[in-house]
């Protein structure tokens, strides 16, 4: 009996350190390290973070997920409550995202941001500080995921339409008429090199002839600029006989000029009489004639 009741205190003993093992971890892993709460909303799907989850501060783990819950005070998104180790330099510039752990399908919290100088997000009146979050990477996908495939259906029915019948007819077509295009300048070869022979050597002629079209052009200009400048200066030094001119010259030049006119339109008048009737303009028309014949007057 005695060796019974020692085997039943051993065994109560082992299991209270036991207990008090478990507690004392419990308390060390809530109390010891449980670290600074902070908020964090996503408005998308947290699908593969449960409580746990790492949280990481550029990669480095800083703490872990505490809570996930809707938010109460909007229902479009959700509240997460992380807890991050004291030391961690979460700054008011701070952000978050929800990124994917791989292919073990699970999910941590990314925390990126913060510049040397920038002062830390603290809480205040109490309150759990809130770190803004935006989309991450499979966020990103996922928003994007309707937008894509509906891209890819558009480039798969333009691909259907470009590759009709009639389209590959058509470039069947102008695949032939390249290859015949590509043989033809095969064969004009020779003619062709002949021809930049030709445009090579013109270059080169061009290249020594339009120097010296240049300076004659120059020369004819400084020609033309001293002919312009004698005929400024004929002109200065004549212009008081050019104004009189202009005054009473050109005056009685356009009286002469219209006196010679008349005198044209007279001539051509007495010419129109004499083509017309020699006999009547010489001897008028009732003035007696000579009967050629009898070389005698006729009335």
């Amino acid at each position: 009996m005695e060796t019974r009741a020692n085997y039943v205190q051993v065994g109560a003993f082992v299991l209270a350190v036991l207990a008090g093992l478990a507690l004392f971890a419990i308390w060390m892993t809530r109390s010891g390290d449980k670290g600074t709460a902070y908020y964090t909303y996503f408005s998308g799907s947290v699908t593969g973070l449960n409580v746990g989850s790492p949280v990481r501060y550029r990669g480095v783990p800083v703490g872990s997920v505490d809570d996930i819950v809707i938010d109460p005070e909007n229902i479009e998104r959700i509240r997460v409550t992380m807890r991050i180790r004291p030391d961690a330099p979460i700054q008011v510039d701070a952000v978050a995202s929800l990124e994917s752990a791989g292919i073990t399908g699970g999910s941590y919290v990314q925390i990126k941001g913060g510049r040397k100088g920038t002062p830390r997000l603290e809480s205040k009146d109490g309150e759990i500080p809130v770190i803004p979050s935006e989309p991450g990477l499979l966020g990103s996908l996922a928003d994007q995921a309707p937008q894509l495939l509906q891209n890819l259906v558009t480039l798969s029915e333009r691909a259907n339409e470009f590759l009709s019948p009639d389209n590959s007819k058509a470039l069947a077509g102008i695949l032939a008429d390249l290859k015949t295009l590509t043989q033809q300048l095969s064969g004009a070869g020779p003619d062709l090199a002949s021809a930049m022979k030709n445009l090579d050597r013109l270059s080169q002629d061009l290249r020594t002839e339009v120097p010296k079209l240049t300076q004659s052009l120059q020369s004819s200009l400084k020609e033309i600029d001293g002919m312009s400048a004698d005929l400024h200066g004929l002109v200065r030094e004549n212009r008081a006989p050019i104004r009189d001119f202009s005054n009473n010259g050109l005056v009685q030049l356009t009286a002469a000029i219209a006196d010679l006119r008349r005198l044209i339109d007279s001539l051509s008048r007495v010419a129109e009489r004499v083509d017309r009737d020699p006999r009547e303009f010489l001897f008028g028309g009732t003035g007696r004639g000579v009967d050629p014949r009898q070389g005698v007057p006729t009335r």
